[in-house]
């Protein structure tokens, strides 16, 4: 992988966006890994959280670990975060 993009993954750090094995953020105009996915039934209000699938789901969204913690949802709807590692907005800021 990495002898195809050099540059992203050795300059970057990471996969970039011109990497089709790479899995970034779903949100607009954000590069950065994805860490988490998340997965939602809308008949249940039910939004989840989880540590980054092991393939693809195309009914979840790939995050970065800044957009996981922003996460809220919709008043009425219940997030549930199953993600193994605590996280917090706090440990974002350097």
């Amino acid at each position: 992988m990495s002898g195809r993009f050099p540059y992203f993954t050795t300059v970057l750090g990471f996969a970039g966006p011109h990497d089709p094995d790479g899995r970034q953020c779903s949100r607009s105009d954000c590069s950065q890994p994805a860490t988490s996915t998340l997965t939602y039934q809308y008949h249940r209000s039910q939004v989840w959280l989880d540590d980054l699938s092991g393939e693809r789901d195309p009914h979840g969204y790939d995050l970065c670990e800044l957009h996981a913690v922003a996460m809220s949802v919709p008043r009425g709807w219940w997030l549930d975060d199953r993600r193994s590692a605590p996280h917090n907005a706090d440990s974002l800021i350097a």
